[in-house]
């Protein structure tokens, strides 16, 4: 996470979505980049037998969490409880990572619903009753730790929040167009407003506005505008092809990431593990038949169309600061790119 968070705002990308998604640009992006977790950092840490340790352990030495000891955080958490929320503390940020993970919630969904709840306030939608008299505000975090205790706890205004950005809207219709979600999962730590192809791959990931099933972002930064709609489909289904794969093979997808591991490797260790010789195009054929299965389930399930768009907030929110000011996502490019995506498939018209 050293340089993460400076390079994804510097690009505009991130969450720093500064005030869920109100803003772009986080001013204060340096005071939670990982070279400030180097403060915090006490050891590295692996999952069961991993030579990696790609983990960081953090331990709060002075102020009101001192003695707070966490696993990260990684950056989607840095992200939504720092600039998403408006905290530019990193103890506090440290705080809330180690009271979601005690408490068993995820802190994607929890940070986003956070920041849904503060700017519905703000705005009037939400009342101080709906809020159990929680007055919170961007940066408050001690109202956004004790928001995340009643939705562990599912007290008060945090048994809806418990349930998902589905439910929140259900229950207060007016915060949807203020909602990141894709299929009822809240959006991972990279604004689309800019990314069309990201935007793509939020909007038809399998379980909703994901950064795991596509993460096109580092492509898009490199080519910019000048690269057509079909690149940026065949790119979006190439990772979409990839990442199911390491799951069918029971490996890490970091390697493939941070060590820049090659895909033709991950055939080779097949064969060696198994005496089966195959290519990788075998692995990817098998893999892409995995996205098209869960296709055929969502499609049962009642996913259409309709459920393969990127939120409202980056069509109709342009951004407020930074170089990038008065740009929001064309609604028209949007939709031929899904088109492409669905052609190249060849999945039906209405997906």
């Amino acid at each position: 996470m050293e340089e993460i968070i400076d390079f994804i705002n510097s690009y505009l990308y991130v969450d720093a979505n500064a005030a869920n998604a109100i803003y772009e640009y986080f001013k204060d992006a340096e005071k939670i980049n990982g070279y400030i977790m180097e403060r915090y950092k006490i050891g590295d840490t692996a999952c069961f037998s991993c030579p990696m340790a790609c983990g960081n352990v953090c331990l709060v030495k002075d102020g009101k969490y001192i003695g707070t000891v966490t696993e990260g955080p990684e950056y989607e958490t840095a992200c939504m409880f720092g600039s998403n929320v408006g905290i530019s503390d990193f103890s506090a940020i440290l705080r809330a990572n180690y009271l979601c993970d005690e408490l068993g919630i995820d802190t994607i969904s929890t940070g986003n619903l956070i920041a849904v709840v503060i700017e519905g306030y703000e705005n009037g939608i939400l009342s101080l009753d709906d809020l159990d008299g929680v007055a919170i505000k961007w940066g408050d975090d001690d109202a956004i730790m004790e928001l995340i205790e009643k939705i562990a706890k599912r007290e008060g205004i945090g048994n809806i929040l418990a349930e998902g950005s589905l439910a929140l809207i259900e229950k207060y219709p007016e915060l949807k167009p203020i909602i990141s979600q894709v299929k009822g999962l809240e959006q991972s730590a990279y604004d689309a407003r800019v990314g069309v192809t990201m935007a793509l791959g939020y909007a038809t990931s399998d379980i909703g506005a994901h950064h795991t099933r596509a993460w096109p972002l580092a492509k898009e930064i490199e080519l910019g505008k000048e690269w057509s709609l079909e690149e940026r489909a065949d790119l979006v289904i190439y990772h979409q092809t990839v990442r199911p794969l390491f799951d069918m093979l029971g490996v890490c997808r970091l390697p493939w990431i941070e060590l820049g591991f090659p895909e033709n490797i991950y055939s080779e260790f097949y064969s060696a593990a198994t005496g089966v010789k195959v290519t990788l195009q075998d692995l990817l054929d098998k893999s892409k038949k995995v996205y098209d299965l869960t296709r055929c389930l969502n499609v049962k399930l009642g996913i259409t169309k309709k459920d393969d768009y990127p939120p409202d907030r980056v069509f109709n929110n342009p951004i407020k600061t930074g170089p990038h000011a008065g740009a929001a996502l064309d609604r028209d490019t949007y939709e031929k790119l899904l088109d492409i995506y669905y052609k190249k498939r060849g999945w039906k018209e209405d997906g």
